[in-house]
């Protein structure tokens, strides 16, 4: 449910503005994902109504993209061979490795992070400053397996395909991050811009804990896309009418005239697997 309620409001959002939504599929780590899941995530978005304006974009697609991005980069990089276990309880990476200027066998690639303040404005979370080297430090647009970094790869793409973001608060922190990587690859594409963000507050139990497959949160029942809906607008305080019976379009249609996510509470309403009905 919680993964739908993002969606569920990012949909409205732009279509609040008139504008396209699509589906991007973040599949990088190939090796390890599970073989069904994209089909998993589509059908069930299909279900809820909720099919892209264009045809559906897989980042496992890009690497044309992200490599070309990368060799624009080379006076900002530097190796690392800092293992988990030497970088384990710090929040911050230290700059051990910023002398080493070539590559090594098991090293991941980062990116140098000036102690530069960052002004941010989200739709949601309103003006919010940062210093992004003490607050985030360098960081991996590449990792030891060889495989694009998320940070990196997604805002590469962010950066060239979309024009408004909204998403969940626990990826707050990484946009200083994100929107530094496009600052940097505009001096060579200056056709990229930034995106406007939006990060609306996680879904969680009635003791604050987040929905995740980790705390066994259900998964969502695509036969109940109706009162699924219906829920995911209970949660994000739309105050949707009592009657689940209503076909998808008909509810995606209700929650596009009722959407104002200057009026997203600062706290969901917490999840409990029968949601009231007023």
């Amino acid at each position: 449910m919680g993964s739908l309620v993002t969606a569920v409001a990012s949909y409205l959002d732009i279509k609040k503005r008139n504008g396209e939504w699509y589906i991007r599929i973040d599949n990088l780590d190939l090796p390890r994902e599970k073989p069904t899941a994209a089909v998993d995530i589509i059908t069930s978005l299909t279900a809820h109504g909720l099919t892209g304006d264009r045809p559906i974009d897989y980042q496992s697609e890009h690497s044309a993209r992200y490599t070309a991005c990368f060799n624009s980069l080379q006076d900002y990089i530097y190796y690392c061979t800092c293992t988990r276990k030497a970088l384990a309880g710090l929040t911050v990476y230290p700059g051990h490795c910023r002398h080493r200027a070539e590559p090594s066998e098991f090293s991941a690639i980062r990116l140098r992070t000036p102690n530069r303040d960052f002004v941010h404005h989200d739709q949601i979370l309103g003006h919010l400053e940062y210093n992004l080297g003490i607050d985030f430090g360098d960081l991996i647009i590449r990792r030891k397996d060889e495989l694009w970094a998320y940070n990196f790869a997604t805002a590469i793409d962010d950066g060239f395909d979309v024009t408004h973001v909204l998403r969940g608060q626990d990826l707050n922190h990484v946009t200083p991050q994100q929107t530094f990587v496009m600052e940097l690859l505009k001096a060579h594409w200056p056709e990229l811009s930034v995106p406007e963000y939006a990060h609306i507050p996680l879904l969680r139990y009635t003791d604050g804990t987040k929905l995740s497959k980790q705390t066994h949160a259900p998964p969502l029942d695509d036969e109940r896309a109706s009162e699924n809906l219906r829920d995911a607008f209970f949660y994000l305080g739309l105050n949707p009418p009592q009657d689940r019976r209503w076909p998808v379009t008909q509810w995606l249609g209700w929650g596009q005239k009722h959407w104002d996510a200057k009026k997203i509470p600062d706290t969901l309403v917490p999840y409990k697997k029968t949601p009231p009905t007023d």
